[in-house]
């Protein structure tokens, strides 16, 4: 522990902050560590990369970031701050990578709250006009595979792999159900492959949820984890936060779709082919986190108590988008009507 809390000492004394600095454990990610930077009256968020040592992938996420400071956007995305090399990429002790952001004050937002329900989906479609005007190019070029690519991400866990990881254990093989239905889902959305290439494609967040925001009051103050965006199809976007709604209580879920859409379709506009394919969108994504807790479980990075709450997460969500169709489609159609009228 002392060791690592001198890396992130020696990863701070890289740029130039005020003094006297303070770095302190507040918050912490799945994917990256993170620590608060306190320098004089500043704060800084430190972060380091975990899941990849690849300089290109940081390089892009901080690109994009740059790009959207210069956009006029109601709420803050993280500024990556350059070192004392003028690089906004510096090396740990250790060998992975790390960077520092500007703070953006806030707290999570919560989908028991309708502000800011209407408020992320008002975020997510002026993000989705925002990264509409970035086109890949030599220093924009995507690290990550679309959404609709997840049978290349996910090759190690293919049918065979999945019912093996099925039957590995007693507990698991009792989810052999859930998981032979998800199995079914993922054959008929690979089948659409070619439908979600065909949709309007763009750079995308790609993980706007809950945890990925800050708010201030009602009002959304930031959008954070820029990481994993991608050019994907542009309605995968509200499709990732439409796939948190679902819940035993029909009426809040619908309610808070409805608003969600609200929001964003006063911001940005989706065509008829993507208000179509809305809930297949949905469902990808969710397939997508399925798989890849699948992966992880395999490979020994997670307890099998993960796999089986997403198995259960994800097999309600599916279950539930396929019973709601109709009321989906009347939902998501009105929203297109609305963005028309606009």
């Amino acid at each position: 522990m002392t060791e690592r809390i001198s890396d992130f000492a020696a990863i701070a004394g890289r740029y130039a902050l005020r003094q006297p600095l303070r770095i302190e454990l507040e918050e912490t990610g799945m994917n990256n560590t993170t620590r608060m930077i306190y320098a004089g009256e500043e704060r800084y968020v430190l972060r380091v990369y975990d899941n990849h040592r690849d300089r290109e992938i940081a390089g892009t996420e901080h690109a994009i970031l740059s790009e959207l400071q210069r956009a006029d956007l109601s709420f803050r995305v993280p500024a990556p701050v350059s070192n004392r090399d003028g690089a906004t990429i510096t090396e740990a002790p250790d060998g992975k990578l790390a960077a520092v952001f500007g703070y953006i004050a806030g707290q999570r937002p919560s989908p028991e709250s309708g502000a800011h329900v209407e408020g992320l989906g008002r975020a997510a479609g002026e993000l989705t006009l925002a990264l509409a005007a970035l086109n890949p190019d030599a220093r924009l070029a995507p690290a990550y595979k679309p959404y609709y690519d997840f049978e290349n991400t996910h090759a190690a866990m293919n049918e065979a792999s999945v019912k093996t990881l099925c039957e590995s254990s007693p507990k698991l093989a009792e989810q052999a159900a859930k998981a032979a239905s998800l199995l079914e889902t993922r054959r008929r959305l690979t089948a659409l492959t070619e439908r979600f290439k065909e949709l309007p494609q763009q750079w995308i967040h790609g993980d706007i949820v809950f945890a990925n925001a800050l708010a201030d009051g009602d009002a959304i103050a930031g959008l954070l984890d820029f990481e994993f965006c991608a050019v994907d199809a542009r309605a995968m976007e509200p499709a990732v936060v439409l796939a948190e709604f679902p819940g035993e209580d029909d009426a809040l879920a619908m309610n808070r779709m409805r608003r969600f859409c609200r929001g964003y379709g006063s911001k940005a506009g989706l065509g008829a082919d993507e208000i179509r394919l809305l809930p297949d969108l949905m469902q990808l994504r969710l397939m997508d986190v399925w798989l890849h807790f699948a992966g992880r479980l395999a490979e020994g990075l997670d307890p099998e108590r993960v796999w089986l709450r997403e198995t259960e997460r994800v097999s309600f969500a599916c279950g539930w988008i396929d019973r709601h169709r109709r009321q989906l489609d009347v939902l998501f159609a009105a929203m297109a009507e609305r963005q028309a009228a606009i």
